[in-house]
This record gives structure tokens, C-alpha cells and sequence, in this order.
């Protein structure tokens, strides 16, 4: 009758301080309750089974088995939160995929336009005024003569090569004598000077009907006052390149 009566007040001791527990548990942590179940249970049966010490042993081996249900409840919040974050690396994975998708398509596509771009040449207005109209030599000549010195023959031979890239140009040829000796004669030389300039330019390739001379013989000197300075630049012929859409000297009588 002892060990019953023992059994019962070491039973309610244990179960009133469990409930107490209990009643003091953290609501935010079921495990606790799970706990205590499982250290009931086994002071329970413990004591029915063995008594006072059986109930001792049945608590402990209760409150094992209690942690053993918290820690496969936890291990199955850590899988579940496990699972989550495998999804969302998925999720991320594929999103970089797609994005990569779209890079190479993008990509792709403007090869494609680089590709396809072709230059179209365009065609450049040409000037109203060729590049070098009114481009002007001076050639002198020696006292009575009409031929040509030499050192005229590169700046001449400059001069035509320009012409020559003129699709338009004409070759203007004036000449011109120093104040020395019969007007008259003095016409004659500066038309000689001036025809032999013109045919030095039809030799070098340029065409007849593009050259135009006129002689002034002594009648447009330099300078008012004559002197042997003013002789020498006198005795002259002026080669000009000009547009043939613009209006030509206009030829004196004397001239040819």
C-alpha cells in the first residue's frame, strides 16, 4: 500500500511542476510542450512499471524522447527553409539565362544590321568657279626678242599641267613691248611674243580653240616714268587661266 501511495504523490509532485511549466511556457516555441509531454509519459509508465525509480527513469528517458521530436520538427523547418532557397536560386539561374538569351539576340541582330549597311556614294556639287580660275604667270622677254628664256619653261609647263585639269578653262595670252622704238614695230613685237606662247602652249596638248591673245604693243606701260628698270618689266606677255563661261578679252583691232 506504500509504494502506491508513494507512486501517486511523487506522480502529482512531478505533474504539478510540469503544468506549472507548461503554464510558464514561451507560446512562440511549441517544442517546450512537446518536451514536457514526453517527460510525463515516461514518469508515467516508468512508475507503473517500477516504481518510484522507474517513474525517475521513465522522466528522463520521456524528456529524450521529447528532444528527439523538437529536432526532427527543426530538422524539418531547416529542409523546408532549404527548399525555398534552392527554388529561389533556381528562379535566379533561369532569369540570368534569359537574360543572357536576350544579350546574344541583341547581339546578333546587330551584326546582322552591320552587315547590311551599305555606303552609298554621293555625288558632290561642282563649284560655280573652277578651283583655279584666274590663276596668272608673267613671262619677260629680252630687248626685240620673242623667244622664251629657259628658266619660263618649268613655271609654263606648271601652268598647263593646271589647264589640263580645268574640264572648262581658257588660256588668255597678252603681250605686251617696252616704249623704245617705233610704236608700230612695238605692236608687232608684242603679237609675236604672244603668238609664240600660244603655240608653246598648243605643243604642250592644249587645243587652239581654247587660247586667246591679244597684243597692246607699247600703249599700257607699267609705270609713267620710263627708265631701264621699268623697260624690262614692260616687255612682258600675261598668261591668264580663266573659266570659259566667263566673257573673253575682247580683241583690238590689231590683234589676231
Amino acid at each position: 500500500m506504500i509504494k502506491p501511495i508513494s507512486l501517486l504523490i511523487i506522480v502529482s509532485f512531478i505533474a504539478g511542476n510540469a503544468a506549472a511549466d507548461v503554464s510558464r511556457a514561451d507560446y512562440q516555441n511549441p517544442a517546450s510542450a512537446q518536451e514536457t509531454t514526453g517527460f510525463l509519459g515516461g514518469v508515467v509508465l516508468g512508475g507503473l512499471a517500477g516504481g518510484p525509480p522507474g517513474a525517475i527513469v521513465g522522466g528522463a528517458l520521456g524528456a529524450l524522447f521529447g528532444d528527439g521530436w523538437r529536432a526532427r520538427e527543426q530538422v524539418g523547418d531547416l529542409q523546408a527553409d532549404l527548399y525555398a532557397s534552392q527554388l529561389e536560386v533556381a528562379s535566379a539561374r533561369e532569369e540570368a539565362q534569359r537574360l543572357q538569351r536576350d544579350y546574344l539576340l541583341a547581339q546578333q541582330a546587330l551584326d546582322n544590321l552591320n552587315h547590311q549597311v551599305t555606303l552609298t556614294p554621293v555625288a558632290l556639287p561642282m563649284l560655280s568657279t573652277p578651283c583655279c580660275d584666274n590663276t596668272v604667270l608673267s613671262v619677260h622677254f629680252r630687248s626685240g626678242s620673242s623667244n622664251i628664256e629657259s628658266h619660263y619653261e618649268e613655271q609654263l609647263a606648271g601652268l598647263i599641267e593646271i589647264a589640263k585639269q580645268m574640264p572648262t578653262a581658257r588660256v588668255e595670252i597678252t603681250g605686251y613691248a617696252d616704249r623704245n622704238g617705233d610704236a608700230e614695230a612695238n605692236l608687232k613685237l608684242s603679237r609675236e611674243r604672244s603668238n609664240t606662247v600660244k603655240n608653246y602652249f598648243n605643243s604642250m596638248g592644249i587645243q587652239q580653240s581654247s587660247i586667246q591673245t591679244i597684243a597692246y604693243g607699247e600703249t599700257r606701260p607699267l609705270q609713267t616714268g620710263q627708265s631701264f628698270e621699268s623697260d624690262f618689266f614692260d616687255r612682258r606677255v600675261i598668261i591668264r587661266l580663266r573659266d570659259s563661261s566667263k566673257q573673253m578679252l575682247t580683241q583690238s583691232p590689231n590683234g589676231e
